[in-house]
């Protein structure tokens, strides 16, 4: 998982330098992550919309002090598939991971996949998109729509007034 954060410090680096968009991201995942499979943010909004009782379990893969200026409703923090597989012994409930935009939770869905989980959706441009989207997010003091921007090159990708590095 070092590594990941690593190569994303460099990436993120090597972006700020020459600029990142949404296709730059998709390209990314879908070449190094191929059989990694998508949902929608506005399918996952409609299942906390119509089936609140059913949903998935949603993982946060960020860090803490990104999670902790907002995060979807109901989701756990974990970082990694090693604790993601100590909270879903059931290898074949529906789990949606997501980070800032989806990369790092494309390479948790995909380290997933060796013990064997079969039901793992990342989500699509991730929590950019869905504070991009004025969704509903929140935080320890309840309801909020500031996202942590990760930093500057992929802070590009939601849309300033959103930024927060911090919680109120």
């Amino acid at each position: 998982m070092y590594q990941l954060i690593l190569a994303a410090s460099i990436s993120s680096f090597i972006l700020g330098l020459f600029g990142v968009s949404w296709e730059d991201v998709d390209e990314k995942i879908e070449n190094e992550f191929p059989s990694v499979e998508f949902i929608t943010v506005d399918t996952l909004h409609a299942h906390y919309q119509t089936t609140p009782d059913q949903l998935p379990l949603i993982i946060d893969v960020r860090d803490e002090d990104e999670f902790t200026v907002s995060h979807l409703a109901t989701a756990k923090n974990l970082l990694t598939g090693e604790e993601i597989s100590r909270l879903a012994s059931d290898r074949s409930q529906p789990i949606v991971v997501y980070c800032s935009v989806g990369y790092r939770s494309a390479a948790v869905a995909e380290e997933l996949k060796s013990p064997g989980y079969s039901n793992v959706k990342n989500l699509r441009h991730s929590l950019f998109e869905w504070a991009n989207k004025g969704l509903p997010m929140v935080n320890s003091t309840g309801q909020t729509q500031l996202v942590h921007p990760f930093n500057s090159a992929w802070g590009s990708l939601v849309d300033e007034e959103l930024h927060s590095y911090s919680t109120p």
